[in-house]
C-alpha cells in the first residue's frame, strides 16, 4: 500500500495532539488485527471508503497510534455506501456494533433514533479542542436527534455543476459563471450546443450532460423549484405537488424530449462519474467527493474540468449532506472511542484529508482558513459558499423503509412508462399510506 509523502508525515505529526494505535488497513472489506501494549483497551474503527481514503486514514491513525500505544484499535472497512451501512445495521442488530462509526448522513437518524448512537454532548462540554461554535449550525441539526446531538460531520457535502472545459471550448460556449448560477433554461440551451454526433454516423457520441435519477440527485431539482420531499415538519410526503412534478419533468425531458443525456441506469452507482471521465460529457452534477476520481482522469486522460455552482429556477439550492462519525451506545469503552473521535475531526485532521484527497472539512475554522485559502483551482469556494444556500435533506427515521417505493416510481419514469405527474402522485400516494399504515 503507498504511504503519503515524508513531508506530509511530519507537518501531520507536528499539528496533531492527540492519537492511538491502529494497525495497518488490509483491502477493503478486511479487518485489521488489533496490536498495542498488552492490557491496553482495545476498540473497533469502522468506515466505509475506497482505496486512496484508506491509505490517508492508515495515515492519520499512524499518528495516533504513536501518542497513545495504550488504545488499540480494530479498523474495518467496507467500500460502497448502501451495503457497508446494511453491515453495520446488521452488527448493530447481532450486539457487536463497532466503537466508533462512520455513518452515512440518510442513516444517521433511523440509528439515533433506535438507541443505537451515543450522545455526545457531554464530551462536547469537556472537550479542549472540539466546540460546536466551529461548526455550521445546519450542519449540526443534521447531526441531531431530539434535541440531542449524537454524530458531528467528518465531512461536509455539497453538489456543484462540474464541467469539460474542452468541450466547451470545441463548441464555443463560455463556461458558467462561479458566481452567479444560470437559470434552468441556460444549463438546457448550453447541453443542447454541447450534444453532438461527432464523427457523422447518426449516433450522437457527446453528451451535454449526464443525469444520475434517482433519490438524493433530484433533490436540488425540487428545492430549486421552490418544491420539496416532505412537509415542513416531515410528517407528509410531497412529491405530488405542482413543483415537485414540473421539477421532475424537467428533468425526465433532459432524456425524453431534448435528448440531452445518455440513457443512464436509475440507480445509485458511479456510472455518471465513470462518463464525465471519459470526457464525452459536457456537464455532471456531483461533488467533491469525486475530486479524487477525476483527479486521476486528468492525469492518465488529461481531462479538464471547473466546478460552478448548479443551475437555479426559483432560488439558488443545493443539497447540505454530510458524512458523519459517531459512537455506538453498545461501545465498552466510550471514552477511549472519544478519543480517536476528537483527534480524527480535529482541525489537523481535517487539513490532512483536504489537502490529500480534496475532502471538504466541515469545521468553520478550516473550511475558511486554509481550505479557501489554499484553493486548488478545483472548486473549494464554490463548495465552501454553497454552504449558504445548501438544503437539509429529508432526513427521517423511516427513510430505509419508503426509499424503494420512491425510487420505484423514479425508476418507472426515467423509462418512460410512467408521466412525471402519475409517478409522482403514485409516489406520494404510496409513501403516505406506508407512514400511515405504519405510525408508531
Amino acid at each position: 500500500m503507498k504511504h503519503c509523502t515524508v513531508l506530509g508525515v511530519v507537518a501531520l505529526s507536528v499539528a496533531l495532539v492527540v492519537g492511538c494505535t491502529v494497525v495497518k488497513e488490509e483491502k477493503a472489506g478486511t479487518t485489521s488485527a488489533p496490536q498495542g501494549k498488552s492490557g491496553g483497551v482495545e476498540i473497533t474503527m469502522y468506515t466505509w471508503t475506497e482505496a486512496a481514503e484508506e491509505e490517508a486514514n492508515e495515515a492519520l491513525l499512524d499518528e495516533f497510534r504513536k501518542a497513545n500505544p495504550d488504545i488499540s484499535v480494530e479498523l474495518q472497512n467496507a467500500a460502497g455506501s448502501k451495503e457497508p451501512m446494511a453491515k453495520l445495521q446488521g452488527a448493530i442488530a447481532a450486539q457487536v456494533a463497532p466503537d466508533l462509526v462512520s455513518i452515512h448522513g440518510a442513516y444517521f437518524v433511523p440509528l439515533a433514533s433506535k438507541g443505537a448512537l451515543l450522545p455526545l454532548d457531554d464530551y462536547l462540554a469537556k472537550s479542549q479542542d472540539l466546540s460546536v461554535s466551529d461548526f455550521n449550525e445546519r450542519l449540526l441539526n443534521l447531526c441531531r436527534h431530539k434535541g440531542k446531538l449524537y454524530s458531528l460531520p467528518r465531512y461536509t457535502s455539497v453538489y456543484a455543476l462540474f464541467y469539460n472545459k474542452a468541450l466547451f471550448d470545441a463548441a464555443g460556449v463560455p463556461y458558467p459563471d462561479k458566481q452567479e448560477p444560470w437559470d434552468w433554461n441556460a444549463y438546457l440551451q448550453t447541453a443542447r450546443k454541447l450534444t453532438r454526433d461527432t464523427n457523422g454516423d447518426g449516433t450522437t457520441d457527446q453528451w451535454g450532460c449526464f443525469i444520475d435519477f434517482w433519490e438524493a440527485r433530484l433533490y436540488p431539482w425540487f428545492w430549486q423549484n421552490g418544491g420539496d420531499i416532505f412537509s415542513r415538519d416531515r410528517s407528509k410526503c410531497t412529491l405530488d405537488s405542482p413543483e415537485d412534478i414540473e421539477a421532475v419533468k424537467f428533468v425526465a425531458d433532459l432524456l425524453q424530449v431534448h435528448r440531452v443525456t445518455p440513457q443512464s441506469q436509475p440507480k445509485e452507482r458511479n456510472e455518471g462519474r465513470e462518463e464525465f471521465s471519459s470526457g464525452r460529457i459536457g456537464m455532471y452534477m456531483t461533488g467533491p467527493w469525486d475530486i479524487q476520481a477525476l483527479s486521476e482522469a486528468t492525469q492518465s486522460q488529461g481531462l479538464q474540468w471547473g466546478v460552478a455552482p448548479l443551475p437555479m429556477k426559483k432560488r439558488r439550492a443545493t443539497m447540505l449532506g454530510t458524512e458523519n462519525y459517531a459512537i455506538c451506545t453498545q461501545s465498552k469503552h466510550p471514552d477511549a472511542a472519544w478519543k480517536l473521535f476528537e483527534f480524527l475531526m480535529s482541525a489537523a485532521s481535517q487539513q490532512f484529508m483536504a489537502e490529500k484527497l480534496e475532502k471538504m472539512p466541515s469545521r468553520l475554522s478550516v473550511i475558511n482558513g486554509p481550505y479557501v485559502k489554499g484553493d486548488t483551482g478545483q472548486g473549494r469556494r464554490v463548495f465552501a459558499e454553497a454552504l449558504s444556500y445548501g438544503v437539509d435533506p429529508p432526513n427521517v427515521p423511516d427513510w430505509a423503509e419508503i426509499r424503494e417505493l420512491y425510487q420505484n416510481e423514479l425508476d418507472n419514469i426515467w423509462i418512460g412508462r410512467k408521466s412525471a405527474a402519475q409517478g409522482c402522485r403514485d409516489a406520494a400516494r404510496r409513501i403516505n399510506q406506508y407512514r400511515a399504515a405504519h405510525k408508531p
